[in-house]
């Protein structure tokens, strides 16, 4: 039995906790002033679940909801409302301030994450609250999100909120569900690639509103055989380059989500069901291709919420079950034999939160527990693997404090999490000696600090936030997998710690509002892949990481109709060669140290026009940062138009909407990732009727 030994977070003075003990002490200590909100605001913003009313908009046509301090991380609250359907969850998150997203192909493809400089998997993802990340490997799958059945994203930068776990990241992202709305909702769309997509909605609601129920069905397909200028893989060696056409790429995609509301004086139930689909072919990078290789996801989830007397008690109960299919009739994926993989994953979670009456105006509890588990079965080749499976249990707690008069407010909160797992490790090679299934088990303490002071009255904020946190290492870090990887039972937790200082405000009249915020992240244990033979890797705790920068987000209405968007991250993430100093000073790979995005729109009566940009910095793609081996830095445009009526024939309440854009505008040649092009220029339109 290996067990980790339990970590406290209080008991060593890190850097970041120094500073966010300062900027404490820097607002608490400071003159009275305005108030900054309600009581109210302090509960909503505390309160467990999808609801944050510290939002930015960006990437909708509407700028109603401007900055908003927030106790529990900076967030920024992008509408889907108004998107024609075209971007998928990894455009838009890479398009979101801290943010970066590595893709390996068009639409349907894989799409790592990171934020603020994190590892893919220390940024928690939730879908109406509730986990989508696993245990094989930290990970959620962008790409699986279908987005015709979700109404806005939101993210957490620097803190997981206490009730969206409050543990194992640098942030979460939560994918909010569509509400139930009363009507019929029909959108098609077609692009370039062989791209066709459409989603139909309908939904009914009595008249009070407490009684609801929709159903949504989406489809999608594309062959993405676009044409893209194949480098040869000498990225400064212009001589080799041709053009090529990308080889099984194609994606067909379909689900159905089922949603119901029943209200009440005192209770609402709230009940979801949604299935999809995904087939599509599985492209290796160039110079390794595989074309013969394919893929299928299918995923399960319902999802039950009962809310008693606004917020009192809360239950939240979830299960999903995905079955993912690797056809490799070639043998031309890893290193197994010809044949069918298989994994099967199930999971259940259920959490319970009560949150009591405010005292006195001045001080609200939350306070709650959560458990999970998790298991997967696999087949390798037709052969069965161990089961795995993991146990995780939480209590978790939060206060909001309103002092001065309501112009200062302080959230701390803290949560204890105990993970355990129990199966044998996997042998790298499926002919090496299966071991006897172990235990390993480690239990860890994450605390939060988030301060907010009213400068200005709702015009001049001041906030910081500060964590400290773990995460569990993966199973395949921990247990290894078929095809190379070795486990390593003996990995430590991540320690992750964070801190942050914004500076929010707007106008008088809300036309303009921003935010501009320092960050400070720090990873110590930080787990890596090496490579320990000539084909296998294992995982290992190489040290510490560290990044710092600055994030700029604004948001404007402009004269003549014109709305402007966008935003700035300027980051430094540093590999600190604690363990291995031949790494020490080295830039982490695939984050660029400058990206800014903006949107520019005018609305000139039916219609609405906009222009896109996009920059990113170089970066380096390997860790030794290679100078061959070095991304050029880039810059995307698009634009796009839509044009919105409201004709006779489709009642009072009827719209008919037109969109089109052009993609990548001036056909950039982009690579993310060695050997995995992206498409160049390309152009989707849409028709869409709300009744």
């Amino acid at each position: 039995m290996a067990v980790i030994p339990s970590k406290f977070p209080f008991a060593t003075a890190r850097a970041p906790w120094c500073v966010a003990a300062a900027v404490s002490l820097l607002i608490l200590t400071a003159g009275d002033g305005p108030a900054v909100a309600e009581t109210g605001t302090v509960v909503a913003a505390l309160e467990a679940g999808v609801a944050f009313s510290d939002t930015l908009i960006v990437n909708s046509r509407s700028l109603a909801d401007p900055v908003t301090p927030s106790l529990g991380g900076l967030v920024t609250r992008i509408e889907l409302v108004d998107q024609p359907g075209a971007r998928d969850a990894a455009d838009l998150l890479a398009r979101t301030a801290g943010f970066q997203v590595r893709r390996y192909g068009a639409i349907g493809a894989s799409a790592v994450p990171s934020l603020r400089g994190s590892a893919p998997a220390q940024i928690r993802f939730f879908l109406d609250g509730m986990p989508l990340d696993d245990a094989q490997n930290g990970l959620a799958g962008l790409a699986r999100i279908p987005l015709d059945r979700i109404e806005a994203i939101e993210i957490h930068r620097g803190v997981v909120p206490t009730g969206l776990g409050g543990i194992g990241g640098v942030g979460a992202v939560n994918f909010i569900s569509r509400p139930d709305e009363d009507g019929l909702d029909v959108l098609a769309r077609a692009g370039s690639f062989g791209e066709r997509a459409g989603r139909l909605s309908a939904g009914l609601m009595n008249e009070s509103g407490t009684r609801s129920g929709s159903i949504t069905v989406n489809g999608l397909r594309a062959d993405n055989d676009f044409t893209y200028l194949d480098h040869n893989q000498t990225f400064y060696n212009t001589g080799d380059d041709s053009l090529c056409t990308r080889e099984n790429d194609w994606i067909r995609q379909w689900g159905v989500w089922l949603g119901g509301t029943l209200g009440g004086d005192e209770l609402v139930s709230r009940m979801t069901l949604g299935y999809d689909r995904r087939d599509g072919g599985r492209p290796g990078p160039m110079g390794h291709l595989s074309p013969h290789a394919s893929v299928r996801y299918e995923r399960a989830d319902g999802q039950w919420h009962l809310d008693h007397a606004s917020g009192l008690l809360r239950v939240d109960l979830e299960a999903g079950r995905q079955d993912e299919y690797l056809f490799d009739p070639e043998g031309e994926v890893g290193f197994g034999p010809p044949g069918t993989d298989r994994s099967l994953g199930t999971e259940v979670v259920g959490r319970a939160v009560w949150s009591p009456e405010p005292v006195s105006g001045l001080l609200s509890l939350q306070t709650g527990l959560e458990g999970r588990g998790q298991w997967m079965q696999e087949w390798i080749s037709g052969a069965e693997e161990p089961e795995r499976n993991r146990a995780t249990w939480g209590l978790f707690g939060a206060a909001a404090l309103n002092l001065a008069s309501g112009r200062i407010q302080m959230a701390p909160a803290v949560r204890w999490q105990h993970v355990r797992d129990d199966f044998p490790p996997v042998p790298a090679f499926p002919w090496l000696p299966e071991e006897e299934s172990v235990e390993h088990s480690s239990a860890d303490v994450s605390p939060s600090l988030g301060v907010v002071w009213a400068v200005v009255d709702e015009r001049l904020f001041l906030e910081s936030h500060a964590a400290r946190t773990v995460r569990q290492p993966t199973w395949v870090e921990l247990f290894g997998y078929r095809g190379g990887i070795d486990g390593n039972r003996e990995l430590l937790p991540e320690d992750i710690d964070s801190v942050d200082l914004a500076v929010s405000f707007r106008s008088g009249q809300g036309g303009f509002s921003g935010r501009v915020a320092g960050f400070f992240a720090e990873t110590d244990d930080k787990i890596i892949f090496v490579q320990n033979s000539q084909r296998t890797s294992r995982a290992t705790n190489a040290g510490r990481t560290r990044t710092r920068g600055m994030e700029v987000e604004i948001a404007a209405v402009l004269p003549w109709r014109m709305e402007l968007t966008g935003n700035l991250t300027y980051q430094d993430a540093e590999n600190l060669g604690a363990k291995n100093p031949v790494y020490a000073g080295k830039k982490l790979p695939f984050l660029p140290d400058l990206e800014t995005a903006a949107r520019l729109q005018g609305s000139p009566g039916p219609w609405a026009c906009w222009v896109e940009a996009a920059y990113m910095s170089s970066n380096y793609r390997d860790r030794a940062n290679t100078e061959l081996n070095k991304a050029p830095s880039r810059t995307l445009w698009n634009v796009g138009a839509s044009y919105a009526t409201s004709p006779g024939w489709l009642g009072p309440a009827g719209v008919l909407s037109l969109t089109a854009e052009i993609v990548n505008l001036t056909n950039n040649s982009v690579y993310d990732v060695e050997g995995f092009p992206l498409p160049g220029r390309s152009g989707q339109v849409a028709v869409r009727v709300r009744i």
